[in-house]
């Protein structure tokens, strides 16, 4: 792929060619200036060297320069409408095949949210835990399970027990997840939004311990995107109602989750969750589903 152009990059050559032009016809002119004291030398040397230089640095470089910066702000005005219509064409793909997306999206969304500012304010992963990248997550936290698009809804909604050969088909919605959202990829969408995106899909369900799937990834080796996604959404799971069970209480549902810290879950994540405790009661509460959820009877 060509390589773009950016003004700033002919600066050194202008500098040199201007400085070496101006200095030879500094040469030419001091001679008819008769004899000057040294400093009157270097003043005038300096005022020839900024007559000649300033203006060609400015219609050389400074002047593209201004162009170049403006329609870079442009195309990413464009990019960032072009994402929101791709998210919002994944998320609605998403809906088509899961009643209960609305009401789970909209509390998932908060708790990643508040866990990763909590984890940001902690210390926690700071090379990738900025504003700019937290607004991502959260803004692709709806897509984590959109790989269940994949799989037949007999399978998802089905209330009783599911067979080996269903839960392989149950675990493969990560890695279709995260496949479709390696297709939506373009040149012209920012990649980190969608590689963010591709983290939360295909690894959310991967476990502390390394008993989590598709890969069985371990510790660090999680995305620290997908250790947060995964505090979230089971918390979630958890204290909502299912065909095959009943919502757990709040106080049950933190209990189950930090009991598994440092096996299921990123320790630090869980001491984010139990700091973020009212808040997330707060969400729960004021964030309810209209429509019971369909069943997954697996974790």
């Amino acid at each position: 792929m060509r390589k773009k152009y950016i003004p700033i990059h002919r600066l050194n050559a202008v500098l040199i060619v201007t400085i070496c032009a101006g200095e030879a016809l500094i040469m030419l002119i001091l001679p008819s200036l008769g004899t000057l004291s040294n400093i009157a030398t270097v003043f005038v040397d300096i005022a020839l060297l900024s007559l000649i230089t300033i203006p060609v640095v400015r219609w050389t470089v400074t002047r593209p320069m201004t162009k170049y910066l403006h329609d870079l702000e442009s195309a990413k005005r464009k990019i960032t409408v072009r994402e929101d219509q791709m998210l919002s064409a994944l998320n609605s793909l998403a809906e088509a095949k899961d009643n209960e997306t609305g009401s789970h999206i909209l509390r998932t969304q908060q708790y990643v949210k508040l866990l990763a500012y909590r984890l940001q304010s902690m210390g926690y992963c700071p090379e990738t835990l900025s504003d700019e990248h937290i607004e991502k997550l959260v803004k692709v936290a709806p897509l984590h399970d959109l790989g269940k698009v994949g799989i037949p809804d007999h399978i998802l909604k089905k209330t009783g027990r599911l067979t080996d050969e269903e839960k392989s088909l149950i675990y493969s919605h990560a890695l279709i997840g995260e496949n479709i959202l390696a297709a939506a990829q373009s040149e012209d969408l920012e990649v980190d939004l969608i590689s963010t995106a591709m983290r939360v899909a295909g690894a959310h369900h991967e476990k502390w311990d390394g008993s989590g799937y598709p890969r069985k990834l371990h510790g660090d080796n999680i995305p620290i995107e997908a250790r947060i996604m995964s505090v979230a959404d089971v918390f979630d799971a958890l204290v909502s109602t299912r065909p095959y069970k009943k919502a757990w209480s709040i106080e049950e549902a933190y209990a189950e989750i930090i009991s598994k810290s440092g096996s299921d879950f990123d320790p630090v994540v869980v001491e984010a969750f139990i700091a973020e405790r009212q808040n997330f009661e707060h969400i729960t509460k004021r964030v309810t589903t209209k429509h019971p959820p369909y069943s997954l009877s697996i974790e």
